[in-house]
């Protein structure tokens, strides 16, 4: 139960539903399994696993929900091989060409015939709210993914007030005067960063393994581009990447945070996992809390 990416969300109002009631609302969209004829479900599954009897499940300040998403596997190969085959017996049976509106109409025939027969594929996405400091925040490698819950859970609840942070200076502005030198006491850079320039679109720079106040890297700050990810580490707690998006990819959880949990022996899963949520989800909280106070400072 250690989130590895996350997306985050502030709560523009209070959430006007306490945890009992998510709990109850997300009732009437529990996962259920693709039928024959579905492209994909999705809905709500338990989040400590299917031996916990409830969806949803909160430690002190935070309510963590899991996301499942099933989806019919059909390779776009094997679907292009046999709709050329049908498309062909057509055209030397009637002696005329397939086109337009027909053409789609029998490959959604023959996707439909597919269906039964396909193999189905599950994710999962995991996110929690923190109701106390106001932040949803989405286990997401993606946008798209982190979006696709929060519009779900909107749809499920009737109202989710979250909005992206609004920050007070472009992220990549912010990072590359951390890359100068000018970050906050208690971050570390790391030895990763990805460099744009934008006036000269000459396309992404990555670096890894390299200390960033080198004089090559200072250089290209000079010469105009501009840092879009960084790495860096946060006090003692995890070490992360950056990024201009508002995300943090790559999350790592120090020893010293880990080692927390140790007396409690993975027999007890759900008692594991319990306490490994509620010390991940306490910690990432206080880092998006100081991701927010730096982000949306004013520039001097």
């Amino acid at each position: 139960m250690w989130f590895k990416n996350a997306f985050f969300y502030q709560f523009s109002q209070d959430l006007e539903f306490s945890a009992e009631q998510i709990e109850e609302k997300l009732q009437a969209f529990t996962f259920k399994p693709c039928g024959k004829t579905d492209m994909q479900s999705i809905g709500w599954t338990p989040a400590l696993g299917e031996k916990s009897a409830s969806l949803t499940h909160k430690s002190g300040d935070f309510l963590l929900v899991t996301l499942k998403k099933q989806e019919k596997v059909l390779p776009a190969a094997v679907v292009r091989e046999l709709l050329e085959e049908k498309l062909k017996e057509i055209e030397d049976a009637e002696g005329r060409k397939v086109k337009g509106k027909e053409k789609q109409n029998i490959k959604e025939e023959l996707i439909h015939t597919l269906l039964p027969q396909a193999f189905s594929k599950s994710s999962f996405c995991n996110a929690f709210i923190a109701l106390k400091a106001g932040f949803i925040v989405i286990e997401a490698s993606s946008a798209n993914k982190a979006e696709e819950l929060t519009a779900y859970l909107r749809k499920c609840l009737g109202s989710l007030p979250v909005v992206p942070l609004d920050t007070e200076t472009p992220l990549m502005f912010t990072f590359t005067e951390w890359m100068r030198g000018d970050h906050p006491s208690d971050f570390t850079l790391g030895t990763e960063v990805e460099l744009k320039d934008f006036a000269e679109d000459e396309g992404t720079l990555r670096i890894k393994n390299l200390s960033l106040d080198s004089d090559d890297l200072q250089n290209h700050l000079n010469n105009g581009k501009q840092v879009t990810k960084i790495a860096v580490d946060w006090d003692e707690t995890l070490s992360c990447i950056l990024a201009d998006d508002l995300s943090i990819k790559r999350i790592k959880f120090s020893d010293v945070i880990k080692e927390q949990n140790e007396d409690i022996t993975d027999e007890d899963k759900l008692a594991r996992l319990d306490a490994d949520f509620t010390l991940m989800s306490a910690e990432l909280t206080r880092f998006i809390d100081r991701l927010s106070q730096i982000y949306t400072q004013p520039s001097e």
